[in-house]
């Protein structure tokens, strides 16, 4: 299970180390602090900064908190923390500690999630930590670079931001600024982008294909391609006894035969 230890915003790092150093290994399997990945804009630059998720909290992984519980309790540090109330030692909720699994990578660090958006703002593409807790989003900050996400942690709603990246910042080289985590990073961030949650919708579809509405209002009906644009098609629909033109998202469309072979 996964426990949290809150203590003093600062030490978070010193505590860690305090952990390894003294207490046995097999009373837990690790201890760590959790950090996220940020983008910072700079006079039109992007800068990756890698912070703490949650200052003031370390994480530590066991199978038997009593024993750690009491372990700790003999470290004349952690002894005088306890006593002045600024250690506490708790259990995260089942479905808190599937979160963290989700969105930690092996440096226990939050990457950033890739976004695309279309003409109106809509995110037609998404890949990383973010894509799994859509739901939770509660407000997109593009300008800024990080998304606001709803989740529970000891029990109580907190709002976390969590780092995105966007198309124009991947034909940038990016550098490395503000960096917490005890990470030797390179000169250069390395951009990853995984695959994304809806299919590439290169190559565009062409003048006179048959294609099928498959969302939005007008879900299930088929028309023909009249015009492309750079993210909608315009579609010829026959409706209401005519044919009529209908400007249509890419993302909610598919070709007649793709949808027939489907």
């Amino acid at each position: 299970m996964w426990y949290v230890i809150q203590t003093m915003t600062g030490h978070e790092e010193e505590l860690v180390r305090m952990i390894n150093r003294v207490l046995p290994q097999n009373v837990y399997e690790e201890c760590f602090v959790a950090y996220f990945e940020r983008i910072w804009r700079k006079q039109q630059q992007s800068l990756i900064h890698v912070e703490r998720l949650f200052p003031g909290y370390v994480f530590v992984v066991s199978d038997d908190p009593n024993e750690l519980y009491q372990c700790l309790k003999k470290v004349p540090a952690m002894s005088r923390l306890m006593s002045d109330g600024l250690f506490h030692f708790l259990p995260l909720e089942e479905g808190e500690e599937e979160f963290f699994k989700d969105m930690l990578d092996g440096d226990h660090i939050v990457r950033l999630s890739y976004v695309e958006k279309d003409s109106r703002g809509h995110v037609y593409r998404l890949t990383g930590p973010v894509k799994k807790y859509m739901e939770q989003v509660v407000r997109w900050q593009y300008k800024k670079r990080y998304v606001l996400i709803r989740l529970k942690l000891l029990g109580k709603e907190k709002i976390v931001s969590l780092g995105i990246i966007l198309n124009e910042d991947v034909r940038q080289e990016i550098a490395y600024g503000k960096v917490e985590a005890p990470l030797t990073v390179p000169d250069v961030y390395r951009i990853e982008i995984p695959g994304a949650d809806k299919p590439d919708i290169s190559p565009m579809y062409e003048v006179g294909d048959s294609v099928v509405v498959v969302s939005g209002a007008l879900a299930g009906m088929a028309g023909v391609v009249w015009k492309v644009k750079k993210n909608t098609v315009e579609i010829g629909i026959r409706l209401f006894g005519q044919d009529m033109a209908m400007e249509v998202p890419v993302r909610d469309i598919c070709r007649e035969e793709a949808r027939a072979s489907g």
